[in-house]
């Protein structure tokens, strides 16, 4: 018979971490290559031109690559620039790839753990015990799926959530280009008005000169005339700070606001049906996709905290040698027994997590559609008065500041009545531009709160879950159908 051979200690090692070998490490990568790509087509397919990804590849600290701070700024390259430049949208980004990190961090098995020992006898005796054994947790392999389901519902929300936040960015610089725009055209009204009564001035004093008029018509005309610059200096200011807001906006704070800006306050905006902006405004806003991300994370978590009630295993093996030099192979295995915590704590507060976010996503869908409505009507309204304002106010006045100079020609009236006519105009065209920059303003703002076009079909926002035959996607389908019944009774 021949002689039996004990195993090596190494083959022993190796043959314990035959376990942990077996379910091997995860295989979802950490790179968010593929989500920041996500975000892109998100952002591209709501911003159409507006969105270019190479903009949001460059660095932030660099110069623009769009604009060189002299030429004439319209508002597609004040967008860009503010792509480039901006911080906000990249720490939306960070916040993804943390995310993204999460979620291959989930994916991945615990390290299995490496007892040594060595003994040293006390007694005077010879010999030296030694023990070497590895352990493996095995709970995380039915847990595994609950816990990926989690992380990646956090992902796809925070592409969303990314992709949202351009979205936010190019409404607010379109509108506050609109806001420098207005002002360049207050401005000129103000600068015009400025020339129109310095040159009465002139010619009131003239008149008087040749004793056709009094002293008094003329000093009326200094108050005009000194009122009237006053005003077009008012206005200039008013420019530079709305140009530095816009600059800050972009992310250049620091740059010369003498730049000249090229745009139009649109005269004719379509209006789009009030059951269009709800559709919208409740299937593909992004923060309404991004609350649903949350019912499911919730969702996975309350399985997770399921798994609380069963009991915890590790499975291991020990090589073990006595003082009589005698070996031993020790497998076996560790449970943890959930008596005294028995996770339904745990599940209670995953339960109320769970509830909380199908709240939250009821809430931010109500609110998503008040919103669209509220903002709508305020368009509506400004566009309204902008209309009625063009056609019942600014032409009556055109037509007295036309008749006052006729008559002040003639002699028939005095001074003041021309003056009160021209400072009449130049407020009635004013205020013409502001309601024209209100109606612009609420048009970008409800283009927005839709979800950044009115061209959009209303389909929810789709991102795929990292893993298709997951539980989450199972699920999914029965938690859409209780947030259609939450959201009717809304």
């Amino acid at each position: 018979m021949p002689p039996l051979h004990r195993p090596s200690r190494l083959q022993v090692l190796v043959a314990a971490s035959a376990t942990a070998i077996a379910v091997g490490p995860g295989c979802i990568s950490s790179d968010p290559a593929a989500d920041r790509l996500r975000v892109d087509e998100i952002a591209e397919s709501r911003l159409a031109d507006r969105f270019d990804a190479e903009d949001v590849a460059r660095a932030p600290a660099l110069p623009p690559a769009a604009w060189n701070f002299v030429d004439p700024l319209d508002v597609e390259t004040a967008v860009r620039v503010a792509f480039q430049r901006d911080a906000k949208i990249r720490t939306s980004l960070t916040d993804l790839d943390l995310a993204r990190a999460e979620l291959a961090q989930a994916d991945l098995p615990p390290n299995p753990a490496l007892d040594l020992a060595i003994g040293v006898a006390v007694d005077g005796m010879s010999g030296a015990p030694a023990i070497a054994g590895v352990t493996q947790q095995l709970t995380w392999i039915w847990t595994r799926d609950a816990r990926v389901d989690a992380r990646d519902a956090a992902r796809r929300a925070a592409i969303l959530e990314a992709a949202g936040s351009m979205i936010a960015l190019d409404a607010e610089i379109r509108r506050l280009h609109a806001v420098v725009v207005a002002r360049d055209a207050m401005y000129e009204l103000d600068a015009a008005h400025a020339e129109a009564t310095r040159r009465t001035v002139e010619t009131v004093a003239s008149i008087v000169e040749v004793g056709e008029a009094s002293r008094v018509d003329l000093d009326r005309a200094l108050v005009s005339a000194a009122e009237s610059a006053a005003a077009a200096t008012a206005a200039r200011s008013d420019v530079r700070r709305a140009r530095i807001e816009l600059l800050t906006a972009m992310g250049c704070p620091d740059r010369d606001p003498a730049f000249e800006t090229i745009g139009t306050l649109d005269r004719n905006l379509a209006i789009p049906d009030e059951s269009r902006v709800v559709e919208l405004a409740r299937s593909v806003r992004l923060d309404v996709a991004a609350a649903r991300m949350g019912v499911v994370e919730a969702e996975a978590g309350h399985r997770l905290a399921g798994a609380a009630r069963w009991p915890e295993v590790g499975v291991g093996a020990a090589w073990n040698r006595s003082f009589m030099e005698r070996e031993a192979i020790l497998p076996g295995a560790r449970i943890t027994v959930p008596i005294l915590d028995d996770g339904s704590t745990q599940v209670a507060a995953a339960r109320a997590r769970l509830d909380a976010a199908r709240l939250r996503l009821l809430d931010v869908r109500r609110d998503a559609v008040g919103v669209a409505r509220s903002t709508r009507e305020a368009f509506v309204r400004s566009n309204r008065r902008r209309a009625d304002y063009a056609e019942t106010v600014l032409a009556p006045a055109l037509e007295a500041e036309r008749l006052a100079e006729s008559a002040y020609r003639e002699g028939v009236i005095d001074l003041t009545v021309l003056l009160l006519a021209q400072q009449r105009r130049v407020e009635v065209e004013r205020r013409l531009v502001e309601y024209r920059l209100a109606s612009q303003v609420e048009r970008i703002t409800l283009e927005e709160t839709v979800g950044g076009s009115f061209d959009l079909d209303p389909i929810p926002p789709a991102v795929p879950p990292i893993e298709e035959a997951s539980k989450t996607a199972l699920v999914e389908p029965r938690l859409q159908a209780g947030r259609t019944c939450m959201e009717c009774s809304s």
